[in-house]
């Protein structure tokens, strides 16, 4: 049986195919992709059957299934890419700088870099894009701020982020990607030699002695890319839902208590991350009444559990805090506290400065960005208020 992968959908919505599937019942085989060497393949749709893959590190693999060892480069730093005891080691590197304590303290900065960035906005004047004029630079700043890097360089840095992901220009957007990657490798040695307070800092601190300098400038460059381009989308994601949902945009305005649900909210309708690295099977198991066979591989779609928790957006929604668009398990996302501290943020002062936030443009002009590998995205959002 053919069916299709988690990322398609239509504009914010899963495919009727995929919420058929997930209706039907939560495994779905399907036929092997090239280079799986005939492995079988599975899409699952079930919410609790997606929970227990994922917080199973000892049945199910996160590298990728390959037989080529040469194929299996990766770049050091991925958590995702890892299994248990590496993955153990990194994650514990880097999880003490994502406490909850350390990532309030840098909420006066978050408040200042968004305040300034919607300043920057509302001084170019309506109509305009938010994602090329707020939506990439305010994440950028603030994961540049969080990871040590200097104000001088911050600007820079962050031109070269969104060029690395979004220029059309290939050439210019291999030379940003390498900019990135050098950047990266300077800043760790940077702090190796001399560690601040900020993210490479500590570990450098905390846990230098753990961290080779290649895991250490991957790290620096996994984290500074994934915060930067998935908090650009769920920014222009929660932008887009909040100026087509004006009712729910005054709520928040009127009840800013509602912040902490409406957070949760837009990460839940929209799931950007459509789906986690798939789990290869490591042992033959029963899930769900379904045989699965070593070597199996498996694709989750956070997109059909998420969205089964409700299909209308809604910011009084109680149950958006159990949604898995941070993912589950040992993977689950170690910048989430950083990501909710930014919306949190930003929500309230988009709803007070914006009230009448609202589409320049027909919605059905809007273009999306499929979300694989990147999360799913919006090419351009033209907003007036």
């Amino acid at each position: 049986m053919v069916v299709p992968l988690p990322h398609q959908r239509i504009r914010l919505d899963p495919a009727p195919e995929l919420w058929a599937l997930h209706q039907e019942g939560p495994l779905h085989r399907y036929d092997t992709e090239t280079g799986l060497n005939g492995r079988r393949q599975w899409l699952v749709t079930g919410y609790d059957e997606v929970r227990e893959i994922l917080a199973d590190a000892t049945r199910f693999s996160s590298m990728r299934p390959v037989d080529d060892e040469a194929d299996r480069a990766h770049l050091p730093g991925i958590l995702q890419a890892y299994d248990p005891p590496d993955h153990t080691r990194l994650r514990g590197t880097v999880a003490g700088a994502f406490s909850v304590r350390r990532i309030e303290r840098l909420r006066p900065r978050v408040e200042e870099v968004i305040e300034e960035g919607l300043d920057d906005l509302e001084s170019m004047g309506a109509p305009i894009d938010f994602v090329r004029y707020a939506g990439w630079p305010i994440p950028a700043l603030i994961a540049c701020e969080f990871l040590g890097v200097p104000r001088d360089d911050q600007a820079d840095l962050s031109r070269m982020i969104r060029d690395s992901r979004e220029s059309r220009i290939p050439k210019q957007r291999a030379q940003s990607s390498l900019g990135v990657v050098n950047y990266c490798e300077k800043l760790a040695a940077r702090e190796r030699r001399d560690p601040g307070d900020e993210l490479i800092g500590f570990i450098v601190r905390e846990h230098g002695e753990k961290v080779s300098d290649e895991e250490l400038s991957g790290l620096a460059e996994a984290i500074l890319i994934v915060a930067v381009e998935q908090m650009a989308a769920q920014l222009a994601m929660a932008v887009l839902l909040f100026a087509t949902n004006p009712a729910q945009l005054s709520l928040l305005r009127e009840r800013p208590e509602l912040v902490d649900s409406a957070t949760e909210e837009v990460l839940r309708f929209p799931t950007i991350v459509e789906a986690p690295s798939p789990r290869t099977a490591l042992v033959d198991l029963n899930i769900a009444g379904y045989e699965i066979h070593a070597g199996d591989v498996l694709t989750c779609s956070m997109l059909a559990v998420n969205r089964a928790l409700g299909d209308k957006f809604d910011i009084t929604r109680e149950n958006s805090p159990g949604h898995l668009a941070f993912g589950h398990g040992i993977h689950h996302c170690v910048g989430a506290p950083l990501a909710r501290l930014e919306l949190r943020v930003a929500l309230p002062i988009l709803a007070r400065r914006f009230p009448a936030l609202r589409l320049a443009v027909p919605e059905e002009e809007l273009r999306f960005v499929a979300g694989k590998p990147a999360p799913f995205n919006i090419e351009e959002l033209p907003v007036e208020w």
